[in-house]
């Protein structure tokens, strides 16, 4: 249903939260342990629906599921993180075993701006010689 946007990003999964990095802006997002999950759900092709009726499952109809998770797809494609493809795989694993089981938790991700101009910075045409990276040449 929904894959990696690779050729504006680039994700990593580290023990169990996932570091976003979008290589055209410079732009990188750090997400969470829930958020981790879904992310990986949806790529893994299980649908928002999937997801949300895991979530009612666990905290009940109504921990705002859908709502929740329809609201974290769409900034996902916003932030063009994900795009539509993949195929969708019936009954994809969705793991939530590792969440609280008091309340479900809120769907996000931590946007940072702050090296984008060194993430961006060509390595080879503008890096000043004897200084070297991240020294920008000066002009």
């Amino acid at each position: 249903m929904y894959q990696f946007n690779s050729s504006k990003v680039y994700a990593d999964l580290a023990e169990g939260q996932y570091i976003v990095l979008n290589f055209v802006t410079g732009a990188y997002y750090s997400f969470d342990q829930a958020s981790s999950a879904v992310l990986k759900a949806l790529t893994e092709g299980a649908s928002a629906g999937d997801i949300a009726g895991r979530f009612v499952s666990r905290y009940g109809a109504d921990c705002g599921a859908t709502e929740k998770v329809e609201a974290f797809l769409n900034k996902l494609l916003e932030l063009e993180i994900l795009i539509a493809g993949g195929d969708s795989v019936p009954e994809a694993a969705v793991q939530l075993d590792s969440l609280p089981d008091d309340t479900m938790p809120e769907l996000g991700c931590e946007g940072f701006n702050d090296v984008a101009d060194l993430l961006l910075m060509d390595p080879i045409h503008e890096v000043d010689e004897d200084a070297g990276w991240p020294n920008k040449r000066s002009e």
